[in-house]
């Protein structure tokens, strides 16, 4: 017999997710390979920053964030071209990310990323984008 219990706790997500992560790799036949890149100032603080992950023939971008103080100095652009080309070298053939209405949708229009789906009413009134861009090896 079993009971159901409510708990709204982190550690029950993260038991579930570890479950999860465990049952479906068994199932994938691909390694998960970090990727990030960073930019500190004079003081080793963190201004700007892109992490990610190849997974097969994908690149699955997690974060890109730059301190608002550091914006205008293409440090994103080149965070992501550097993502980008280091996917590439592992495999990547395609990039897909999420972002929302009020982020960077245009920036990464403009560097070839195309809404793929989105999400309407996210969380209530705004809009998630899914994002997805074909990374071309230049020969």
């Amino acid at each position: 017999m079993y009971l159901l219990h409510a708990d709204n706790t982190e550690q029950l997500n993260q038991a579930l997710r570890a479950n999860m992560l465990e049952f479906n790799a068994q199932h994938f036949d691909a390694e998960r390979q970090a990727l990030g890149f960073k930019y500190l100032n004079k003081q080793n603080e963190l201004v700007a920053g892109i992490s990610g992950h190849v997974f097969g023939n994908w690149l699955l971008i997690s974060w890109l964030w730059c301190d608002e103080s550091a914006r205008g100095n293409g440090l994103a652009d080149s965070l992501i071209m550097s993502l980008e080309h280091a996917a590439i070298e592992l495999g990547a053939v395609q990039a897909q990310l999420d972002t929302l209405d009020f982020q960077a949708k245009p920036f990464y229009e403009k560097r070839g990323y195309q809404v793929k789906y989105q999400l309407n009413n996210y969380p209530l009134s705004g809009t998630r984008y899914f994002m997805e861009k074909p990374l071309i090896v230049a020969k």
